[in-house]
């Protein structure tokens, strides 16, 4: 993955004496250690025929964060100060970082008193630029701010959903809970919510006694909604109970040709549930129901006839296209069966739907007997399983559902 793209604003003159093109090329090479891109606008980067202001947009807008290089020079820029004010609407918005670096020749009331002061530089992180021959110094002090965009410019939806919902923890939740799950503390509060973002959804396997995700949780929560509080115990303890290995070999089926059948050992189709919003990588797990086989004549007819009923009144799925569009939008449908795989329930259900379905059946025991064409899930420990749908359930009940007092 690309590191993030770091906008490098600041004025040099040709021949200028100061530290002006040391601190730049400093940067620079600072920059490209730490995996990230500089992202540099001058005539020298310039398209035949492109407008400066224009590049400068261009640059903030593929930037993660900007560094800003407090020269004598930068007080006076038009350029500058356009390029700051960019980046604090950014920040406004989404927390967009920006790092001052204060040249020897600038004062503090100097800057505040330029054009730049007006646009609240000093809110800022400052770093002061000893000289090239202590580039260490600078490197620890913003590399927090780096880290911060690494995490932002990277990562899978869910993580970014978490993040989202730890926005309005403070700091000391934020911190008991990351003490919990063993994330290193961090003095930047938008970074400390990455770190406890990974650590909640990192695989942790549940502990009989004193679980370090339950304890995290119990700090955390609740969030200002309560959609917010249970979407986060959902995912929190989806990500953390399912093995990843198996959300993976679930989505491994969708390429292994027909039929795209999965056999899950489970007490629970709530299991089911779990594990298919684990393997969907996304915030909403992928569209699942359950269909329950009835005994009696005519099973595999009805079975087939309820799943399109299903399809149609709850999807608006009607035909394979409608399928296969559904599928490329938002992923498959996945049909939960509480009933073992038996190979003439496979076929009849591969024949009526070859393409757009995954077919997850829930087996309670041991999968001795079934036969046919499948991928065979390992599931969890009775004990493990019941307790990340308790965990999920307890913590729903107390901080995801609206009181009615």
């Amino acid at each position: 993955m690309p590191g993030p793209h770091v906008f490098l604003s600041r004025s040099e003159p040709l021949g200028c004496p100061c530290n002006c093109w040391p601190a730049r090329r400093a940067m620079e090479e600072l920059l490209h250690q730490e995996g990230c891109e500089p992202v540099v606008v001058d005539r020298e980067s310039l398209v035949p025929g492109q407008d400066w202001m224009a590049a400068i947009s261009d640059g903030m807008g593929s930037a993660h964060g900007m560094l800003l290089i407090v020269s004598s020079h930068a007080l006076r820029s038009e350029h500058v100060q356009n390029e700051l004010a960019m980046a604090e609407l950014r920040n406004r918005h989404d927390g967009f970082p920006v790092i001052l670096l204060m040249l020897p020749e600038v004062t503090l009331d100097a800057l505040e008193r330029s054009g730049l002061g007006s646009l609240s530089p000093h809110r800022r992180q400052m770093v002061e630029w000893p000289g090239k021959d202590d580039i260490e110094a600078v490197r620890h002090d913003i590399r927090p701010q780096l880290d911060l965009m690494r995490a932002e410019s990277g990562g899978a939806k869910v993580h970014h959903r978490v993040v989202h919902h730890l926005r309005e923890v403070d700091a000391e939740s934020l911190g008991r809970a990351g003490a919990t799950l063993g994330v290193p503390l961090e003095t930047l509060s938008p970074l400390m919510r990455h770190r406890l973002a990974s650590g909640l959804l990192t695989e942790r396997p549940s502990e009989a006694v004193s679980d370090p995700l339950r304890a995290a949780l119990t700090e955390l929560l609740p969030l200002p909604g309560p959609d917010a509080s249970r979407e986060l115990v959902q995912l929190s303890v989806t990500h953390a109970r399912v093995p990843v290995d198996e959300a993976a070999r679930m989505r491994g089926v969708l390429d292994a040709g027909s039929p795209r059948v999965a056999v899950l050992p489970a007490l629970s189709t709530d299991t089911a549930r779990r594990y298919i919003h684990r393997a969907s990588e996304q915030p909403l797990p992928w569209d699942h129901f359950v269909v329950p086989l009835t005994a009696g004549t005519g099973v595999l007819t009805d079975l087939v006839e309820r799943i399109g009923e299903e399809l149609l009144e709850e999807f608006d799925i009607h035909d394979e296209e409608t399928l296969r569009e559904h599928e490329h939008d938002f992923g498959p449908v996945v049909v939960i069966v509480p009933h073992p795989p038996d190979t003439d329930l496979v076929r009849a259900l591969d024949t009526a739907y070859p393409e757009g379905l995954l077919f997850l059946f829930v087996v309670d025991g041991t999968l001795l007997g079934t036969t046919g064409t499948h991928t065979c899930l390992e599931g969890l420990p009775t004990w493990r399983e019941e307790e990340m749908n308790r965990t999920v359930r307890r913590f729903v009940r107390r901080y995801g559902t609206t009181s009615t007092h």
